[in-house]
């Protein structure tokens, strides 16, 4: 049986791996927003559109994701301190 010192450990480490995936989601987030910029801009100049449908809906899910993160990582916490 683990105890609450070794689950409060293994909390924060999670929540540290948590916090650096929402750095990282949010980096493809601003990477992709520029992409889109980009080839909507070039698109114009062009007989058909250079962005790709898959682009326009990975960029409307990471608002979604986001939110996911900071809830579970809020859920961490709370629990971490319950303890």
């Amino acid at each position: 049986m683990a105890s609450i010192a070794e689950v409060r450990a293994v909390l924060e480490q999670a929540s540290e791996i948590l916090r650096e995936s929402y750095r990282s989601v949010r980096s493809a987030q601003e990477d992709l927003d520029e992409a889109v910029v980009i080839l909507a801009e070039s698109s114009e100049n062009h007989h058909e559109s250079l962005l790709p449908p898959e682009f326009v809906r990975a960029k409307e899910k990471f608002p979604d994701q986001l939110e996911l993160m900071v809830g579970t990582l809020e859920r961490i916490q709370r629990l971490t301190v319950e303890l």
